[in-house]
């Protein structure tokens, strides 16, 4: 069971949790949700022993696995890794499958009888460990994952480095559920899923008999996978516990609420038609009084019981204001080729953007969406073609791994290297993602994916011709 204890956390003088506490039984699904930056990943960090807690403690079984927002950042992979090792290492296979092998390769060349019997007893405990592991149907459980998770032309030998981001974000994904901890700490998993793969997982955490506490902007899969809802209260930096789904939450939010706003419009008639009668009973003089200071009493109380109606949540606000109209046509693309190696990634593509067109680049993971677009801002180089755009355009890119970024550097900081000409602005652009205060002094690093997009508002190019 995990077991959250009285966890408290601040951010300088910015409270974030307030003695915060909860468990999560086994078997048990809980949805933890709440706005952007109420505190939530950092919440799963404490709980994963990622990030430290003011105050607190926590209990958790005995084993557990976590899946980062910002699993491209914080997960390293040594050059040379295949897929199927980087998955097995998680439980430890991959050690187990290489002992097996060296005292395989002993026992064959062992040519003193005496140290034959210790070889064998080693062995066997070998085999016992690849059994307890799994071994004999690993490869299966892999294929099945991956292909759950649709990872398109991932197989267990290719090499981890050379996947897209994306890729990598499923691929870690797969690691930890082929690992099936006792508990799974998820931070919104579906971030880099399409629709087919995302169902595949709502069915297989609804089948999964560990625990589950799990991140999520996906109400589908909140309505589908979990019993249990934990709010994150962005006022009070308390917890609030629901029973049931994300739906049976808003059912009941909404019927308490309803509660009070009824007893807060029934007390306030209440008060108004005592304090009629109070100043009446004032006309009579001296010969009420007693009965004026008794309404006054129970006016006082009704004050003092109105229910306090919970403040509404603040809400980003994003626009793309457009300084100078650029000419009708923004960008053309002529026989664009892209290959890496011998794998081509798209060859002879040719098209053009105009101006107030909105577009979507839709493909699976792996087949080179993220390089059309690195392309098109001249990022990544290509075999052949040019890009051409127009006067007057100014392009903004959010970058899926957010590459660029310095994690080390306040929040203030990153987004001013940006527009150091221009510090209002770059107050302004903040505070609409509802950082303001001292929360610009925040280190990138602590905060959710929002303050990527906050912190580099604009990557500037006009117009230019790329081949």
């Amino acid at each position: 069971m995990l077991q959250v204890n009285n966890i408290s956390l601040a951010y300088g003088a910015r409270l974030v949790l307030d003695n915060v506490s909860f468990t999560v039984a086994p078997g048990e699904k809980a949805g933890l949700i709440g706005v952007n930056g109420a505190g939530k990943s950092s919440l799963l960090k404490i709980v994963a022993g990622y990030q430290e807690a003011d105050s607190g403690t926590i209990m958790l079984p005995r084993t557990f696995g976590y899946l980062s927002q910002d699993v491209a950042h914080e997960t390293s992979v040594a050059e040379g890794t295949t897929v199927r090792d980087y998955i097995f290492n998680s439980t430890g296979l991959d050690t187990a499958i290489a002992s097996y092998e060296i005292l395989t390769n002993k026992m064959a060349d062992a040519a003193n009888a005496d140290h034959l019997p210790t070889l064998l007893e080693h062995f066997e405990q070998a085999q016992d460990a690849l059994d307890r592991l799994g071994y004999y149907d690993a490869d299966a459980r892999s294929e099945q994952l991956i292909a759950g998770l649709n990872l398109g032309g991932v197989t267990l030998d290719r090499q981890v480095h050379t996947l897209s981001g994306g890729q990598k974000t499923k691929l870690t994904l797969v690691r930890l559920l082929f690992q099936a901890p006792d508990l799974l700490l998820l931070d919104e998993p579906t971030n880099f899923l399409d629709v087919e793969a995302t169902g595949w997982l709502m069915d297989f955490l609804d089948r999964y008999k560990g625990a589950l506490l799990i991140i999520s902007h996906d109400l589908d899969l909140l309505d589908h996978s979990i019993n249990k809802v934990l709010r994150l209260n962005e006022f009070t930096h308390k917890l609030e516990e629901y029973k049931g789904n994300y739906t049976s939450y808003i059912t009941l939010a909404g019927d308490a609420l309803a509660l009070m706003e009824r007893t807060k419009t029934q007390q306030e008639r209440e008060i108004a038609r005592l304090r009629k009668t109070s100043e009446k009973l004032r006309g009579y003089g001296a010969t009420r009084v007693s009965q004026r200071i008794a309404v006054d009493k129970r006016i006082a109380t009704l004050e003092t019981s109105k229910p306090n109606l919970p403040q509404n949540s603040r809400r980003i606000k994003i626009d793309f204001p457009m300084r100078q109209q650029s000419s009708q046509l923004v960008v053309r693309a002529e026989k664009l080729t892209k290959r890496y190696g011998s794998k081509e990634i798209f060859r002879n593509s040719s098209f053009q953007i105009e101006r107030g067109q909105r577009l979507v680049i839709v493909g699976l993971n792996g087949a080179g969406k993220t390089t059309l677009l690195r392309t098109l801002l001249g990022i990544t180089e290509l075999n052949a073609g040019t890009v051409t755009l127009s006067d007057r355009v100014r392009l903004g890119y959010y970058a899926q791994e957010n590459e660029g970024l310095d994690y080390e550097n306040t929040l203030l900081g990153e987004a001013t290297a940006v527009l150091p000409e221009d510090p209002k602005r770059v107050r302004s652009i903040l505070g609409r993602f509802l950082f303001s205060g001292s929360r610009v002094f925040q280190e990138v690093g602590t905060l959710s994916c929002r303050a990527a997009l906050s912190a580099r508002p604009w990557v500037t190019t006009t117009g230019r011709s790329s081949q």
